[in-house]
């Protein structure tokens, strides 16, 4: 039932024309680490811009489409960030006023289309200003857009380029985001 829904869905957002299907959707796929199928997410436009709705489904190859949640947008632009490295971990992120949070779950039970599943961590600071990686132990890299002095308060700069990123006087940090010593973070 789950799956006719989700497709009755996403058929309701799908223009007739190409080119009022790339102007109004964003139709992004990510195949989970280790396993046979992906996530995708397909996001619109809110009524009320700049906040947008998600709709997220999984697809196993040679299945059709099986609807995970769709979210609609109030107060914050929402979008699914990926996986950890190896796909212990699904990251859900939301920036409001153009701070964003990312909301971390465990990958088996996100794939799970029941009910959202509890978190296991939520990371929100003012001055993270991106997720960078999540690796299968925790440990995360944020774009860090404070100075590199308020960056000693929470954590120390890591002098490091990740895909060829570099915020030249801002730095990146990390924190496991399973340690409950970042508490004022999560």
């Amino acid at each position: 039932m789950k799956t006719l829904y989700g497709l009755i869905l996403l058929s309701l957002f799908i223009p007739t024309n190409g080119i009022a299907a790339a102007d109004l959707m964003s139709l992004e796929c990510q195949i989970v680490p280790q396993k046979n199928l992906e996530i995708c997410s397909l996001s619109t436009q809110a009524e009320h811009f700049p906040v947008n709705d998600l709709i997220l489904y999984k697809r196993e190859k040679g299945h059709l489409p099986v609807l995970i949640e769709v979210i609609k947008g109030d107060v914050a632009i929402s979008w699914f960030w990926g996986f950890s490295t190896q796909g212990k971990y699904s990251v859900m992120s939301f920036a409001e006023e153009g701070h964003p949070y990312f909301v971390v779950f465990e990958t088996e039970a996100f794939l799970q289309t029941e009910q959202r599943p509890t978190a296991i961590a939520v990371v929100s600071d003012y001055f993270l200003e991106s997720l960078i990686e999540l690796q299968d132990d925790g440990t995360a890299v944020f774009a860090y857009s404070g100075s590199r002095q308020t960056a000693s308060d929470g954590g120390e700069c890591v002098d490091a380029q990740y895909d060829n990123q570099s915020l030249n006087e801002n730095c990146f940090v990390t924190i496991n985001i399973l340690d409950k010593s970042h508490d004022a973070v999560n």
